[in-house]
């Protein structure tokens, strides 16, 4: 696309350290008005439409097709992401009250393990688009910058959130992890926030913004390890450039990786991964432990490492332990392609008789080798699995896949009636992408009968 909106090194850098980036869509003050009392009227008539509300407000759509908003998008996840099926339009009443800080569920075919350990990975990203002013009086969503590669709350005050305030037709495009809350609405008319979720479908092999050849931008912020590496990974580099030899000893870095202070333990992560060979027997034990917040820790180590981490990992996918072997296949989805040469233990590993092992293998397979026609008629199968998350992250993979995808066209067909809506929606995806005649006349079937009538 026109690198005209494709974001800058800078907002790029932005993004990755505090969570967020705004853009204002380039539509007509009377658009956003419109939109606003079609609103309005859908809340008094029927109430919230949840995951309908793009069907029944589908001028929303112009939104997502404005150049500020795609080029911000294809800089954040790449130039083939994903319009997730999950959508909420947040109503906040004047004088309803606030929210306490919170992440969203990770249960949109997210992956959590170790009491909802997040990927730091960019991969998945929520766009808050606002059709009215608003100022901070009207009760906007105020998030806590630089938290979303956090997994439990950070010891931040109120007055260190950030109100996402605008004009109407400002979007607010942030990490899914980031900690947020609904502010308390002071003025006489009701703060309207419609929220999408997005998801990148390709792991980045090149930057996908307007890069101009900058470098990291350092701090002596704790969490600097994270931001330099994601910012390398972003630019499509397997390990990043050399980094610095940790000042603290083996031993001093195995014993913080529990520490109080969850972004310390983090970085201690990242240090043991620094040191490749050296750091990977400590990051072992403490996976393999019975500490929580070490073993989650840990994993960001293994990430860190990459490669390196691969043999060990494929390892631990036959331990005795089925929350092991599910955390293993967590971290080598996690890895993405950098876990390539995983993908026979990962094709094994879905016919583990643990739900949550399946469920992280199915998800892992089409990130780590989303090239490999190997997978596709396991993952075929795994579309008829007895839980709901397996299907999921099944019929994920293989739109991941796309093309290389046709043996699985007719199973994705058959998932097209499945129970779970998220089962049916990424399966509409897996068909789309893959793009034959018989997968397109499939859709085209499917979406004839599901059509309807926003107004009857």
């Amino acid at each position: 696309m026109d690198t005209t909106h494709l974001l800058s090194d800078q907002s790029m850098q932005k993004f990755i350290r505090d969570g967020y980036v705004s853009v204002k869509v380039d539509l007509p003050s009377s658009f956003h008005e419109a939109l606003y009392d079609k609103t309005e009227k859908l809340f008094a008539s029927v109430g919230n439409p949840s995951n309908n509300l793009l069907p029944r407000l589908p001028e929303i759509q112009k939104v997502f097709t404005d150049p500020a908003f795609k080029g911000a998008m294809v800089s954040i996840l790449g130039p083939d992401y994903y319009l997730h099926p999950h959508r909420h339009c947040h109503e906040n009443p004047p004088d309803r009250g606030e929210q306490v800080m919170h992440m969203d569920s990770t249960f949109n075919s997210i992956s959590a393990v170790d009491d909802n350990h997040r990927h730091h990975h960019t991969r998945w990203a929520m766009a808050f688009y606002y059709p009215q002013d608003t100022p901070v009086e009207i009760g906007p969503t105020a998030i806590w910058p630089r938290s979303q590669y956090c997994n439990s709350q950070p010891p931040l005050e109120k007055h260190d959130e950030l109100a996402l305030v605008g004009e109407a037709g400002t979007v607010a495009i942030v990490n899914f992890d980031i900690f947020h809350r609904q502010m308390c609405n002071h003025s006489e008319k009701t703060r309207y926030m419609m929220k999408f979720l997005f998801a990148r479908m390709s792991e980045p092999t090149r930057p996908s913004w307007n890069y101009q050849g900058a470098k990291w931008q350092e701090s002596d912020d704790l969490q600097e390890l994270t931001w330099r590496y994601l910012w390398h990974w972003h630019l499509g580099e397997q390990n990043g450039e050399g980094w610095d030899t940790p000042s603290e000893t083996i031993v001093e870095l195995t014993d913080l990786l529990g520490s109080d202070q969850e972004v310390v333990g983090i970085q201690a992560a990242y240090k043991l991964g620094n040191l490749d060979q050296k750091g990977l027997e400590p990051l072992i034990e403490a996976t393999t432990g019975n500490d929580p917040v070490t073993c989650r820790n840990a994993i960001y180590g293994f990430i860190r490492m990459g490669q390196l981490a691969v043999p060990t990992l494929v390892d631990l996918l036959s331990y005795d332990r089925a929350d092991i072997r599910a955390r293993a296949a967590d971290t080598l989805c996690d890895l993405g392609l950098k876990a390539r040469s995983s993908l026979p233990a990962l094709i094994e590993c879905l016919g583990d008789q643990n739900d949550q092992a399946r469920y992280h293998t199915a998800g892992a397979i089409g990130t780590v080798a989303p090239d490999q026609g190997v997978a596709i008629e396991p993952l075929a199968k795994a579309l008829k699995d007895e839980v709901d998350l397996v299907r999921r992250n099944a019929a994920l993979s293989l739109a991941r896949i796309g093309q290389q995808a046709t043996q699985a066209v007719s199973a994705l067909t058959e998932a097209l009636t499945d129970s779970d809506h998220l089962v049916r929606a990424f399966s509409v995806q897996a068909l789309e992408r893959n793009g034959t005649p018989q997968a397109m006349a499939a859709l085209l079937d499917h979406l004839r009968v599901a059509r309807w009538c926003p107004t009857h």
